[in-house]
């Protein structure tokens, strides 16, 4: 029997489209493949149809397996894939591409101020509270305290 492949040159199991397993198999490319949908922010019902598979079949495979998780699957993608993309460019940095030492600089400095702004956003501030408003009769007595403190006539703390 002669094995069928896709348009994208991917094996098609034997009873595709019957009812029952489908023989597909989780490899670390279809992960990969997966993890980067994701992160492009595809759903699950989408990434299935991209693998040619169910959506039971995606989650069995690749989320209730532990190869992916569905809490802050995106999340998680979307930072595995950064972090390849870090590496290249530091890589790129290595051989002196200049045009990587710039991009890598860029992003560095943009996350610097990311930084700068959740340091400001989470330090307490030193702020006194507000004075509660005086009536008019606190107002009053308030001003007259002063007079008397600044006139040396009425407080006999200023002569000598």
């Amino acid at each position: 029997m002669t094995q069928k492949f896709d348009l994208l040159g991917d094996p098609i199991p034997d009873n595709h489209g019957k009812p029952g397993a489908n023989g597909h198999i989780a490899t670390a490319e279809n992960v990969s493949k997966v993890r980067g949908l994701l992160a492009s922010g595809k759903d699950k019902r989408d990434i299935a149809l991209e693998l040619g598979i169910t959506l039971p079949t995606l989650t069995k495979h690749y989320f209730q397996s532990g190869k992916l998780s569905v809490k802050n699957a995106r999340r998680k993608a979307r930072a595995d894939l950064r972090a390849k993309l870090m590496l290249k460019l530091d890589e790129q940095v290595g051989k002196g591409n200049v045009s990587a030492m710039r991009t890598m600089k860029q992003i560095l400095d943009e996350e610097d101020v990311r930084d700068a702004a959740q340091e400001a956003a989470t330090a307490p501030t030193a702020t006194k509270p507000a004075a509660l408003p005086k009536g008019k009769k606190e107002a009053l007595t308030a001003a007259a305290e002063q007079a008397i403190d600044a006139d040396p006539l009425l407080n006999p703390e200023h002569l000598h």
